[in-house]
């Protein structure tokens, strides 16, 4: 019963002592990771600086700075006319807003008033953002001073700044009469979801190549009959191979998983724990079809190129990179080993669905399995 442990144990650590096996399955999919998570991983973010010529140094100017640094990205920085004008002479900076003055006192009183810009060219895309943001942030304040006007006269004369100040606060706080509903954003914020099981599914089928690989050249070499001549069975030999093609393929899912949980922060430690349960039946189908090849294959050549193609079709018609909404491509995908599995993988890790959720997925895995054990049996042999 030891007998196949050991085997895969060994198998296992002849692995973790191959360089280019290493590389293979694990280095190049590591940077495959990188390279997306630098594509879709990091948070959308915005960074702009808003110059200002503050010529006012009233109230309602220091209120516009204050209100337009709050922004979410938004850097003020003040500048006097004189060096406004040197650094956009120089193209250190490209947009300047002066605050003309008077600003606070025409505004208070109710006069129109207007904010220059002086800009470098067109003023770069930062700069037109900027201009929007400032000149939100104005009208904001001018409304503000409007609503409290139109409570005052409406309050009469001789009323308190309090009372009037609860009042615009009365009438402005129904809520905004207009909310933005994001639609259509949980597709394309699921991208890395998708990717990371596709990346995954792939690579763990490329295990396929190294188990048929290895099963071929030992058969080539004698080495399978010599171990023939010990205690072993061909069944505890056949089980062995089988446990650590397995071992091979979920030791790469757990280094895969790990690193895309932990820098790309894409799922917690439960779905981190559910996924890679679920890897370990995609390895394990994923080893049983790597038997059935090794017992086909006469060659290395045979072996090598009947898991490359059989790894890509599955990768390209599964809809790995590019998916299949409907249409004839997407029933073929359905026919694919990579499909269930990154099905469930997909919800597992985007939290829509636990383990328990994926048992359609399980049992085509483990069919896959069964299936492919008894072929592989089949066809194994040692000469």
């Amino acid at each position: 019963m030891l007998l196949p442990l050991f085997i895969a144990f060994t198998e296992l650590k002849r692995y973790l002592a191959d360089r280019v096996a290493l590389a293979f399955s694990l280095a190049l999919p590591i940077v495959m990771f990188a390279l997306m998570y630098g594509a879709f991983g990091g948070e959308p973010s915005f960074s702009a600086t808003a110059n200002f010529v503050d010529l006012d140094n009233g109230p309602l100017s220091r209120e516009l700075l204050d209100r337009v640094g709050a922004v979410e990205g938004m850097d003020v920085r003040l500048y006097d006319s004189n060096e406004a004008d040197q650094a956009l002479g120089r193209s250190r900076i490209l947009t300047a807003f002066v605050i003309p003055a008077g600003f606070s006192r025409d505004l208070e009183s109710g006069k129109p008033v207007s904010i220059s810009m002086r800009r470098r060219g067109h003023g770069g895309g930062e700069g037109q953002i900027a201009a929007a943001i400032v000149a939100a942030s104005a009208q904001e304040i001018a409304g503000g001073l409007q609503t409290r006007a139109s409570a005052a006269a409406a309050l009469g004369g001789g009323v308190s700044m309090e009372r009037i100040e609860a009042a615009v606060e009365k009438l402005g706080g129904g809520g905004p009469p207009v909310v933005v509903v994001e639609r259509g954003g949980e597709e394309s914020g699921n991208v890395l979801f998708g990717m990371v099981a596709g990346v995954l599914t792939m690579f763990l089928m490329f295990a396929v190549t190294l188990n048929a690989q290895s099963m071929v050249i030992e058969r080539l070499n004698g080495t399978l009959e010599r171990l023939m001549t010990t205690r072993l069975s061909v069944n505890q030999l056949f089980a062995g191979k089988f446990l650590a093609a397995t071992a091979r393929a979920a030791l790469q899912a757990l280094i895969l998983l790990s690193l895309a949980v932990a820098v790309m922060r894409i799922a917690g430690p439960i779905e981190f724990i559910q996924a890679v349960v679920f890897s370990l039946l995609f390895a394990a189908a994923v080893s049983s079809i790597g038997l059935v090849l090794a017992g086909f294959a006469r060659t290395r050549d045979q072996a090598t190129w009947g898991a490359v193609f059989l790894t890509m079709g599955m990768t390209i018609f599964s809809g790995a990179f590019v998916p299949f909404e409907s249409g004839p491509m997407e029933v073929i995908s359905r026919f694919t080993l990579n499909r269930p599995a990154m099905d469930a993988l997909h919800s597992i890790l985007s939290g829509s669905g636990g383990l328990a959720d994926q048992w359609l997925q399980a049992a085509i895995l483990a069919a896959v399995t069964l299936v492919g054990l008894a072929a592989a049996r089949a066809l194994f042999r040692t000469t």
